[in-house]
């Protein structure tokens, strides 16, 4: 049976540049990768005329291009507001459907305790990690928790084993990326609105491989903090 490997974030692009080269990986080794977008990013535009559905559906589209170039499934978007996540037991209800529709073997997402840069990291990302491990633990798993979803949708509890929390402030788990790195970064430059200058990026992404890489003993690496269930 093919495992799957649930990825939530707050935002378009978060996935790209934290953990789309070991979603890549992933992918090769047999996998099954899902992506959950708490929010659609309408805010993440420069330009103060511009209509905020206009920045969604844009950021959307890249998306969408931005899983296909690592072979994910077709993202989920919950279009809760850009900047304006909260704790709230609908988000946690949204969450708790996707993992038990998905039933991962692996669910992916922020760091809400140790998140990097410390003090300074967007509050959606810590709402999204806190929320998404919430749901991980014990809602998903305990029947009683959303039992509408059990009773009318018919979908099954599912206790997560293993959760993988990038941009954490202290990593304990290392991937290899080598097979997996330039898919990361092409997935990366799919967000074409949130890169002004390609080449520097690309340039980026593969200078902080090869010193997360460096770190652990790795030629390239993304890193994570290791969370079993």
């Amino acid at each position: 049976m093919q495992s799957t490997c649930l990825v939530i974030a707050a935002h378009p692009d978060d996935i790209e540049s934290w953990c789309a080269g070991t979603v890549a990986v992933l992918v090769r080794q047999g996998w099954r990768a899902a992506y959950v977008l708490c929010t659609s990013g309408e805010k993440g535009t420069s330009n103060p005329n511009e209509a905020p559905e206009d920045v969604a559906a844009r950021r959307e589209a890249e998306q969408r291009e931005a899983c296909h170039c690592v072979s994910a499934e077709e993202p989920i978007f919950l279009r809760l507001p850009d900047g304006a996540l909260e704790d709230t037991s609908e988000l946690r209800g949204l969450l708790v459907r996707e993992i038990r529709r998905w039933q991962p073997a692996l669910l992916i997402t922020h760091d809400p305790v140790h998140p990097w840069p410390p003090y300074t990291t967007h509050r959606d990302h810590r709402i999204a990690g806190r929320v998404a491990l919430d749901a991980t633990y014990p809602y998903a798993r305990d029947p009683l928790h959303f039992p509408e979803q059990v009773r009318d949708e018919g979908l099954q509890p599912h206790a997560v084993p293993e959760v993988w929390l990038f941009s954490s402030d202290q990593p304990d788990h290392y991937v290899d990326i080598s097979s997996g790195l330039e898919a990361k970064i092409v997935a990366r430059l799919a967000h074409a609105s949130q890169t002004s200058d390609p080449d520097a990026l690309a340039a980026s992404w593969r200078r902080r491989a090869e010193e997360t890489g460096h770190a652990a003993g790795l030629p390239l690496a993304e890193a994570f903090k290791r969370l079993t269930l």
